[in-house]
């Protein structure tokens, strides 16, 4: 039957079906490797697993990915970029996965090399129409949805979920543009790059999603994050400014709006005053824990930040496919209004979590004081 279906709508799905294959099959080996040789995401305070888990299963996720992709032997300019770009971005996760850490600093100086490096094979926003300014917009573009998504990877199956729906996303505007045309677009590489994606993370989430056998680490969530932002900026959305830069980032806008939200709610608390103390905190504060303060179980939350990521998505297609003032104008308000519900949503969590917080402390000082000797 795929044998009846023209060149690219075929080599999208047997792409996607190549990268399931090779994640799920490849994943077990992987888990025992990793608890053979002790790579392995202990337990502490600062997340949420009861359990010691293997981390490192995004090399897999990479292995089937680039498989897939690169089987048909089509290779754009662009998509060389981005190859490179990503294969950069494993090495340094896999190094920190291994360490246990490296320093924030080490990860931003990997991000501006690749941005380089995707500039140099055409990769760069065309905003301001001067290099130097586009070229920054780019940085600033790839750094902040990186780190949001490797943020994101904060919870069972949370960020191989969300890369799936953003991927899906990514290979319906290729199928469309390849509909519309008739014919080979320039979108139809994006469309391969999204079907790998979508299966590599497929074959992840069968692991991944609670209770998680393995984590994808950082050799995951980095590569993942560099290629989802790459994309974001290679995509031919529209020939209008604001839509143009308004689709990816509601295309992206799980980890985009939460990993904003935390750094100004961190700031304003006072928790983080320096940028090196914003590049390096830690918490459990972001969107997936907020939803646990007002009573989801972690599954729940998960699959809740699915449905906002999905209807995200689907405001940012409805908005590469207007074609009226009128059209952009409700694509954009559906998605400003899902921003504003979670908005919303976290900073009454924030609040209620911190009601209970209080109430806790003074009901530990009452017992303290009860219990105190009298004079």
């Amino acid at each position: 039957m795929l044998g009846q279906l023209h060149y690219w709508p075929r080599t999208w799905i047997e792409t996607g079906c190549l990268a399931f294959a090779i994640s799920a099959l490849s994943m077990p080996i992987a888990i025992w490797s990793l608890r053979r040789f002790g790579v392995i995401d202990k337990v502490s305070n600062e997340k949420l697993h009861a359990l010691p888990v293997p981390r490192g299963g995004g090399v897999v996720m990479f292995v089937a990915f680039a498989v897939a992709a690169l089987r048909p032997h089509y290779f754009s300019t662009p998509m060389k970029g981005v190859m490179i770009g990503a294969f950069v971005c494993l090495l340094v996760g896999a190094i920190d996965d291994l360490r246990g850490g490296i320093p924030a600093v080490w990860k931003f100086l990997t991000l501006a090399i690749v941005t380089a490096v995707l500039s140099r094979y055409g990769v760069v926003l065309k905003l301001a129409g001067y290099y130097p300014v586009d070229f920054a917009l780019t940085l600033l573009w790839i750094v902040g949805v990186t780190s949001a998504f490797n943020a994101l990877d904060n919870m069972d199956g949370l960020a191989s979920g969300t890369a799936i729906i953003v991927a899906v996303m990514y290979l319906v505007i290729a199928v469309q543009a390849y509909l519309r045309a008739g014919t080979e677009t320039s979108l139809s590489w994006f469309g391969m790059m999204a079907a790998a994606l979508i299966g590599a993370n497929l074959g992840f989430l069968l692991f991944n999603f609670r209770p998680a056998r393995v984590f994808m680490g950082d050799s995951g969530s980095f590569f993942l994050g560099f290629i989802l932002s790459a994309l974001g900026v290679m995509g031919e959305w529209s020939e209008h400014r604001i839509s143009s830069t308004a689709i990816p980032v509601l295309i992206l806008g799980v980890p985009v709006f939460d990993f904003a939200y935390i750094l100004v709610a961190r700031v304003l608390r006072g928790e983080t005053r320096t940028i090196r103390q914003v590049i390096e905190h830690c918490a459990l504060d972001h969107l997936s824990h907020r939803l646990m303060w007002i009573g989801f179980s972690q599954r729940k939350a998960v699959l809740f930040i699915y449905l906002i990521a999905f209807v995200l998505g689907v405001s940012g297609i409805l908005l590469s496919n207007s074609r009226s003032a009128l059209d952009t104008a409700l694509a954009l308000a559906q998605g400003l209004s899902v921003v504003v519900i979670v908005v919303v949503l976290m900073a009454t969590a924030e609040r209620r979590h911190l009601e209970a917080v209080r109430t806790e402390v003074r009901k530990f000082r009452s017992t303290r004081s009860d219990d105190a000797p009298e004079a």
